[in-house]
């Protein structure tokens, strides 16, 4: 997968780097309390998320739906040991509150549909090739928290993870080990939008990390994902 030694050509002011067996995401807020999350057990493509910050202007500009102006801590490829292709987003945040995370979904959604659109000026690139993954990383939440979100979910009528309370109880605290499949139909702020097959995605993964109390980094293997 040279996908990284192409986009060093088009782009050669962003960091597009490989990494043998390890690769760290950052959070560079100098207030951040979640301040790392380190990806091991791979060789790892690094994409460098700022090329997608740096796309948000143009959205902002153009007047385009917001679900375009938002980006992700971390984006990385990588071939797993299973022999399949996937593409990993990272998001962390320093605190569990029901918005934050609500709105890491959406991070990571406006990553890939930008990051995509960059991916197929690429020879090599195929969406179809990816599974696609997205990681919001965050510290526990207060139990009180956590019962007043419970009370909001049912106070709050509407569609599948229309709601802060529907997405992010789902996400921490489903049957499925802290992860939910989401569909572009799932995304209301996709919804109406002219997007075709090749600038959508067909799914994302996303999983809910929580980094343990009084800890600011997390070391994930990536086998235990695939």
């Amino acid at each position: 997968m040279p996908f990284c030694d192409d986009l060093k050509v088009l782009f050669p002011n962003y960091v597009m780097e490989y990494h043998k067996g390890s690769i760290s995401v950052k959070e560079k807020s100098a207030s951040a309390k979640v301040r790392e999350v380190v990806w091991c057990n791979a060789d790892f493509q690094y994409i460098d998320p700022t090329i997608v910050k740096d796309m948000t202007s143009f959205f902002q500009k153009s007047g385009a739906p917001d679900i375009f102006h938002a980006d992700c801590d971390g984006i990385m490829i990588f071939e797993g040991n299973d022999g399949r292709k996937y593409m990993f987003f990272s998001e962390l945040k320093s605190s569990f509150d029901s918005s934050d995370i609500f709105y890491a979904k959406d991070q990571i959604i406006s990553s890939y549909l930008k990051i995509n659109l960059i991916m197929h000026l690429l020879r090599c690139y195929n969406p179809d090739d990816f599974i696609v993954k997205g990681f919001i990383i965050c510290l526990p939440p207060d139990r009180n928290y956590l019962r007043d979100l419970y009370k909001q979910q049912f106070t709050k009528p509407g569609s599948k993870y229309s709601t802060e309370a529907d997405f992010t109880l789902d996400l921490c605290y489903n049957k499925e080990k802290q992860r939910v499949l989401l569909t572009p139909s799932d995304c209301h702020k996709l919804k109406g939008l002219p997007l075709g097959n090749t600038g959508i995605f067909r799914n994302i993964e996303f999983h809910y990390i929580e980094v343990p109390k009084g800890c600011s980094t997390i070391t994930l293997d990536v086998a235990q994902y695939l």
